[in-house]
């Protein structure tokens, strides 16, 4: 299957001979479309929807019936009008196409202009239309719409497995894919490749991410090894090389086998951004305000069940009333890139070294003890599957967790739990992460501030089953906790 996609789709009257060799000698090859019929855009990298002075109907269909397919299926799209007049009066009848990533708007173009544009565009290889595509696990299908990208991305396969890796709290759906080749010499099972599903802005936010943060400041082995994305006119598909044969650290934690992962999560892979603190002088102010602005808490959208619910635990305090607390703390804190979600879900682990898959919310500078303070709390707070969902309250838990997030804490690490302690792991990797958090500040309120940030955080959701909701409301009473006794100086 040869991946050449010489052709041009053409709807509408058509160009002029100039025009058309200006593409023959770009050795691009038109295919005039006519009304009503079928649309093969497999060997094609581009359309042009063109338009007279006065627009046909047909071409007006045939752009909002194909414009988001093509677009899927990899092609840039062209609307060509005579005149500024006719533009106007098509762009206000194909506004929902013109608002599509992929498509250009042009008027009384120079013979040559269109036809190099169209040259220039990589439309990526040719879909492979009979590309069988599973789901493991009897997890959700593939939705209809987002097959092309895995039809593009993964043309040279003929089969595809994907195994869903459960994640974060975003609608993007990450896998790992098992692939089956029979073009290679080497054998039909390559290695696996992950990829990630989401929103085409949000994808295109990640690529960049790891094109600036990640290329020259995580380690090559401790990071994914990204191919070019691909995208469709809403959604993207990041494709890069899958860590096999690991282990995700939230697995590891629960087993109590976490803690050489953690210091090569925080040492190794992350260690070249949080170098960068140190090249710079601290910065004067507060901790929780440089978290907002880095939008890792975004107060407008923490949810006021978590509110309502955190008074069977004695707190009556508004948001606004424990942010104001935090916000009017006179701190110092140094300040590096950051990955800004940090979990135990995007942390997959081989051989003790931590190898980070999602670079989606990066931030350009945030407190050198946010990232910290969010797998921490994370960790401590994300409702562990052994757990009943439905089951609202978790007495043993909620104690451990009194005793480890304790304002007094914050000065000296805890102490260890009872080794027969359900909680004992969470107990383990919670008193490693807050010794490196106490470690690393910059004054002796820094650490616990953030903690109270990302506390609070977790409760912009509030769509998780009773165990969880419970879990939100705790943590955002601790939070209330951790900030008044920062005010009061009690800490």
């Amino acid at each position: 299957m040869t991946d050449a996609r010489p052709e041009v789709l053409w709807f509408g009257p058509p160009p002029s001979a100039e025009t058309e060799r200006e593409f023959l000698q770009r050795d691009l090859l038109l295919r005039y479309c006519a009304s009503g019929t079928t649309v093969d855009a497999a060997n094609a990298s581009a359309a042009v929807f063109q338009f007279g002075s006065d627009p046909p109907e047909d071409v007006l269909r045939a752009a909002n019936a194909h414009a988001r397919t093509l677009i899927d299926s990899g092609l840039r799209i062209d609307i060509v009008a005579a005149d500024d007049e006719t533009m106007g009066r098509v762009q206000a009848l194909l506004k929902s196409v013109l608002n599509m990533s992929g498509v250009a708007a042009r008027t009384d173009l120079p013979a040559h202009s269109l036809a190099e544009k169209i040259a220039r565009h990589d439309a990526g290889k040719r879909p492979r239309a009979d590309l069988q595509i599973e789901v493991a696990g009897e997890r959700e299908p593939v939705r209809e719409v987002d097959k092309i990208l895995f039809k593009r991305a993964f043309a040279h396969c003929s089969r595809i497995v994907l195994e869903e890796l459960t994640g974060g709290l975003s609608e993007a759906r990450v896998f790992a894919v098992h692939m089956t080749v029979h073009t290679s010499n080497a054998g039909a099972w390559p290695q696996p490749d992950f990829a990630k599903l989401d929103r085409r802005d949000k994808i295109e936010k990640e690529y960049r991410n790891y094109r600036e943060y990640a290329d020259r400041y995580i380690p090559f082995g401790l990071r994914p090894n990204i191919h070019d994305p691909v995208f469709g006119a809403e959604r993207g598909l990041l494709v890069g090389n899958f860590v096999d044969r690991s282990e995700s650290l939230w697995n590891l934690a629960r087993h109590n086998l976490a803690a050489r992962a953690v210091t090569s999560l925080i040492e190794e892979t992350l260690g070249g951004w949080r170098d960068q603190a140190y090249g710079k002088d601290s910065v004067e102010g507060s901790v929780a305000q440089a978290m907002i602005d880095a939008g890792l808490l975004r107060p407008g959208e923490l949810k006021s069940r978590h509110t309502e619910d955190a008074s069977r635990f004695g707190i009556t305090a508004e948001p606004e009333i424990i942010l104001g607390q935090l916000r009017k703390l006179s701190q110092r804190y140094r300040a590096a890139p950051a990955h800004g979600d940090l979990h135990g879900e995007n942390v997959r682990v081989r051989n003790d070294h931590a190898i980070v898959i999602d670079l989606a919310t990066v931030v350009r500078s945030a407190p050198l003890t946010a990232d910290l303070a969010a797998l921490e709390t994370w960790l401590a707070f994300h409702l562990p599957p052994e757990c009943d969902a439905q089951k609202y309250e978790d007495a043993i838990w909620a104690a451990e967790i009194d005793r480890l997030y304790a304002p007094t804490s914050f000065l000296h690490p805890p102490g260890p739990c009872d080794p027969t302690s359900k909680f004992c792991w969470m107990s383990t990797v919670v008193r490693q992460l807050r010794r490196m958090g106490i470690a690393i500040q910059s004054c002796s309120t820094e650490y616990q501030a953030a903690v109270a940030v990302q506390l609070l955080r977790r409760c912009q959701w509030d769509d998780g089953p009773a165990a969880d909701r419970f879990r939100r409301a705790k943590g955002y009473a601790i939070a209330a906790g951790l900030a008044r006794a920062l005010t009061d100086g009690d800490a």
